[in-house]
């Protein structure tokens, strides 16, 4: 797995700092301090991926992780509809993942994610899914990617600080749901989801064993 690491991290030397991804690696900075690992891609087109370490757990005890961010999807306007906007969907966001540790299968997936709007030529907002045919990840069972916005006060702070060419980039965090709770949402919807979240503490550090809520 270290190798695998390694390979992520070096790339293929092609990647150049771009002015507006330095840009969002001083507002990130400001918030999470340097990545500890930047995992560049094949070439200059791929999203860079940034991990910055975190303790999640409360003052007194220790709970370690690491924050993903990419730096590079908000470089491009989604295409959002007409009417869209209305509803406080942006043109350029990017992506954030709570993980135990920046593997390459969670690191590949991250990236993917990012392209994904641009290569069905869609978009992406909060409350949004993609359900796949497949686990995208071999150790959870769970196959639909949701996205919220984030609620740990720093990166909540992050998303208002983090613009392109004057337009504000919306900062989704990733999550993996169960089949069963993807019905629930398209059934009941999304509030009664998150509260449901809320009633089961929904661990913040993402946790590929964790149960089914339903």
């Amino acid at each position: 797995m270290l190798s695998s690491l390694k390979r992520l991290i070096s790339g293929n030397g092609k990647a150049v700092p771009t002015r507006n991804s330095k840009d969002r690696r001083e507002a990130y900075e400001t918030f999470l301090e340097e990545p500890e690992y930047v995992f560049e891609g094949k070439d200059d087109t791929d999203t860079l991926v940034e991990a910055y370490g975190r303790d999640f757990a409360p003052e007194g005890s220790v709970d370690e992780g690491y924050v993903l961010l990419s730096n590079g999807m908000s470089d491009q306007q989604m295409s959002i509809p007409e009417g869209a906007g209305e509803e406080g969907i942006k043109p350029r966001a990017e992506l954030m993942w709570y993980v135990r540790e920046p593997t390459p299968e969670i690191v590949a997936n991250l990236r993917w994610l990012t392209q994904f709007p641009f290569i069905d030529k869609t978009f992406i907002g909060f409350g949004h899914r993609i359900p796949m045919p497949t686990p995208p990840l071999s150790d959870c069972p769970f196959k639909t990617f949701l996205f919220l916005r984030p609620i740990i006060c720093d990166d909540e702070l992050l998303s208002d600080t983090v613009f392109v060419d004057n337009e504000k980039v919306d900062i989704l965090t990733v999550h993996l749901i169960s089949d069963a709770e993807y019905a629930f949402i398209k059934s009941k919807g999304l509030d009664p989801f998150l509260d449901m979240l809320d009633e089961n503490d929904y661990p913040p550090i993402f946790d590929p064993k964790r149960p089914s809520y339903i």
